[in-house]
């Protein structure tokens, strides 16, 4: 028997005007520990689908009153239930039916005679596809509001806008160039997006200032970092980057700050944080100077290799800047900055 999922289980609207054949695919489903709701046809179907919206539905085409076709055309002219994934389950299985099917845009296309495995195996994969691509939408949408509330953050400092973005991107690049799988990669867009929330904290007249900071100053920017992760360190999903956005001020001979750690003890996607944001800030307009080239910011980040940055990165770095990866995505800002807010 298969295996329950211990998390609640989807909910299947079967459609089936065969009473046999519908029970037989409830009793498979449910003993797979899917909550099955039923209709014998496409009229059935929709009203049970005013009462309650499955997370998959699977229907005969050829039924009385209304068949699979119709109901498919129906649904997908129902806003809350347009987007249900859809299986059309069916012994009228000629190339002219699949066709009809497909170009209507059904997510699958089953044809009688069907074993339980191959039935349990369509919806587990129809069910796994319609999660990831859920997950990818919210991932979407997280990033994008993270986004938001960096830049907002960040606008207190008088930054010239898109310093999240571009700091991203050249990490990326950068980390692309070191051969970085995807999730250290997202993990990695994470810290960049975060990496200065700490300076919430941080009153704008400090922020603001355009002379040097008093000590009492300097010892309050310092702690931004630990402040940017005791914000994040609470929240699962972004747990993997509470240590970059804590040490990305820290540097290879342990002048950083806020623990002064040195060499590899500094987490590597901070290691690579450090001499990008370092970079940023070079070709950026600050309150405290003005902005400078970008051969004359890569030109210092190349003579800071082995003090302040790890030397591997910043041999990464160097051979993205050659290619032009850096300077496309400074270029690409700048355009951008250009326009109206």
């Amino acid at each position: 028997m298969p295996e329950v999922a211990n998390k609640p289980s989807a909910s299947l609207l079967v459609v089936e005007d065969d009473p046999a054949m519908l029970i037989a695919l409830r009793d498979i489903l449910e003993t797979s520990g899917y909550s099955v709701h039923t209709a014998t046809n496409g009229q059935a179907a929709l009203e049970v689908l005013g009462r309650h919206l499955p997370n998959l539905i699977l229907s005969d085409i050829s039924m009385p009153i209304m068949d699979g076709i119709e109901l498919f055309d129906a649904i997908r002219r129902i806003p809350d239930a347009a987007t249900i994934p859809f299986i059309f389950l069916t012994a009228r299985g000629t190339r002219e039916d699949i066709f009809a099917a497909k170009s209507l845009g059904a997510d699958d296309y089953i044809t009688k005679p069907i074993t339980s495995q191959e039935l349990l195996a369509a919806v587990r994969a129809r069910l796994q596809r319609t999660d990831e691509l859920l997950l990818a939408q919210l991932k979407a949408a997280y990033k994008a509001s993270l986004r938001v509330l960096a830049n907002a953050i960040e606008s207190r400092d008088h930054y010239t806008r898109f310093h999240v973005e571009r700091v991203n991107a050249y990490a990326q690049a950068v980390a692309r160039e070191m051969g970085w799988a995807d999730d250290r990669l997202e993990t990695l867009e994470f810290g960049a997006i975060l990496h200065d929330i700490g300076k919430i904290s941080i009153p704008e007249s400090i922020l603001r200032k355009t002379g040097p900071l008093s000590k009492a100053e300097w010892e309050e920017m310092r702690e931004h970092p630990r402040v940017g992760a005791r914000m994040v360190e609470g929240i699962p999903y972004l747990a993997p980057a509470v240590s970059t956005i804590r040490a990305h001020h820290e540097r290879w001979d342990g002048s950083g700050y806020p623990e002064g750690l040195r060499e590899k003890a500094i987490p590597e996607p901070a290691r690579l944080l450090a001499i990008v944001d370092a970079f940023d800030a070079m070709t950026s307009d600050r309150p405290y100077h003005a902005a400078v080239g970008a051969d004359h910011a890569q030109a210092e980040i190349t003579l800071q290799s082995g003090r302040l940055f790890d030397p591997v990165f910043v041999d990464a770095f160097n051979r993205c800047y050659a290619r032009g990866d850096i300077f496309k995505v400074l270029q690409t800002y700048q355009a951008l900055d250009s326009k109206p807010a």
